[in-house]
């Protein structure tokens, strides 16, 4: 008889949420620093062992819990540009909001400069993914051949990072995230050219009368 091929047991998806759940909860508790893997193996009813099965470090475990960059739903595309970049912004909004996350960024930062390495290299995976979205746009005319995907694309985390590390959380609204899509996507918009007749009347409406020293009146 051939040998017979032993598969090992598919991991159990309620222990992966159950790890996330406790990584979030101490760190909102405890903080970085304070938080340790045998502290998360305890509050998730499972061993460290288990826990390096699925994630090589502490920063890691971390980073994946509060910051996750994988999945189909991290970039959004369908055919309204303006729809998906706002779905975009709510999800940077629930992954930076929480009081996970100021930890997280506190802790991280703080790291050693290998783990730093690692965890940007994982951020800049989803970036990519965001600026090829934006690209395949570009490609479509709905955004000008001459914009930096990569300044748009930073246009999504950075002003709510900035926000979130600023104490204004809570303005982050419907109205906050309307006026940020609609300031990226209109400074990015296809410039809608200047016919003759308005270019014109924007002329005559610029044009300005003058008295000169004679008493003639001149315009310019």
């Amino acid at each position: 008889m051939g040998e017979q091929l032993v598969v090992g047991r598919p991991r159990d998806p309620r222990l992966d949420a159950a790890i996330i759940d406790a990584t979030v909860s101490l760190l909102e508790s405890r903080g970085y620093n304070g938080l340790s893997l045998a502290a998360v193996a305890e509050r998730a009813g499972t061993t460290t062992a288990a826990i390096y099965r699925r994630f090589g470090s502490k920063s890691e475990l971390v980073a994946r819990a509060v910051f996750r960059t994988d999945g189909d739903d991290v970039v959004a595309e369908t055919a309204d540009l303006a729809a998906d970049l706002e779905r975009m912004i709510r999800w940077s909004v629930e992954k930076l909001s929480r009081p996970a996350a100021l930890a997280a960024i506190a802790g991280l930062l703080g790291s050693p400069k290998p783990s730093r390495v690692e965890r940007a290299a994982d951020a800049a995976g989803a970036s990519m993914l965001v600026i090829e979205r934006f690209e395949r746009a570009k490609e479509r005319g709905e955004l000008r051949a001459d914009v930096d995907t990569r300044v748009l694309a930073a246009m999504i985390d950075g002003p709510v990072l900035h926000a979130v590390l600023g104490g204004m959380a809570s303005p982050i609204d419907d109205a906050w995230i309307a006026g940020l899509v609609r300031l990226v996507l209109e400074g990015a918009a296809p410039r809608t050219p200047v016919t003759r007749t308005s270019a014109s009347r924007s002329s005559r409406t610029h044009t300005r009368s003058t008295t000169t020293r004679s008493g003639k009146v001149t315009t310019r």
